[in-house]
């Protein structure tokens, strides 16, 4: 009965440690895989010009895609080991003039001057996300959000679970 109590215990302060790392560090990391960047990649519509943003860019997988596009990309990450490895890993390609990753939160970014926006976040923040990038981005913006669907705003176009939302 103790070593049952014991367990619980442990449990739970698995289960408090995982929810506290997730309110100081942002949603887990959990990388977007290669047949979902590329569904993402095409419902962006990228032209040249565009700029890109990744909120919670993680590894840098996503902006270092679009770089080798050519496009500017912008990736927040406050995740401070997540950052260093993105900004070695653009380095090693040489893709410094178009890949860039910020240790900041976008929460408190304006998010006005992106035309792409990429997303792989969380359910339960969606709703606040939709808020902000609806008042933020401007006319003709495109958001992409692999796995998770906002609450309210209607998906233009969907493939498994990547959508495109444009504004």
């Amino acid at each position: 009965m103790e070593f049952q109590i014991l367990i619980l215990e442990v449990l739970g302060l698995v289960i408090f440690l995982f929810w506290i790392s997730v309110a100081f560090l942002g949603a887990p990391f959990e990388s977007t895989s290669r047949k979902t960047l590329k569904k993402m990649i095409e419902f962006s519509k990228i032209k040249k010009g565009d700029i890109v943003a990744d909120l919670g860019s993680g590894n840098g997988k996503v902006v270092i895609e679009f770089a080798k596009l050519g496009i500017e990309a912008h990736g927040f990450e406050i995740n401070h080991f997540l950052v260093w490895f993105s900004r070695r890993k653009i380095k090693k390609l040489n893709l410094e003039k178009k890949a860039f990753i910020h240790r900041k939160n976008f929460w408190k970014q304006n998010l006005s001057k992106f035309d792409v926006i990429s997303i792989f976040q969380v359910g339960y923040i969606m709703g606040k996300l939709e808020r902000k990038l609806k008042r933020e981005l401007k006319h003709g913006s495109r958001v992409v959000s692999n796995t998770w669907k906002f609450p309210n705003w209607k998906y233009n176009k969907k493939d498994k679970w990547v959508f495109l939302y444009e504004v």
